[in-house]
């Protein structure tokens, strides 16, 4: 799903003020300067967005770009599918 990057993007850079230069795919999240607070914050805004929650190993400080964005896909698909066969 290609807009969930330009969507994480954008969040990033709206949210928490991360210059667009600075987030490259294989930047983890502790490189761009989020703290624990702001991690949580990060999950929060992603679920009012995308409507999934990320959790575990997926959630953390030394999560890449990338990672998430390749998360985010599946649960998104997983949630899609879900919605389908109901």
């Amino acid at each position: 799903m290609p807009e969930t990057h330009q969507l994480l993007y954008s969040i990033l850079t709206s949210t928490f003020r991360i210059p667009e230069d600075e987030i490259q795919p294989q930047a983890t999240l502790e490189e761009l300067g989020l703290d624990s607070l702001a991690l949580a914050d990060l999950w929060l805004v992603i679920h009012e967005r995308f409507g999934v929650t990320v959790t575990g190993e997926h959630a953390a400080r030394s999560t890449t770009i990338t990672e998430i964005v390749d998360r985010l896909d599946i649960l998104r698909a997983e949630d899609t599918g879900a919605a389908a066969s109901s």
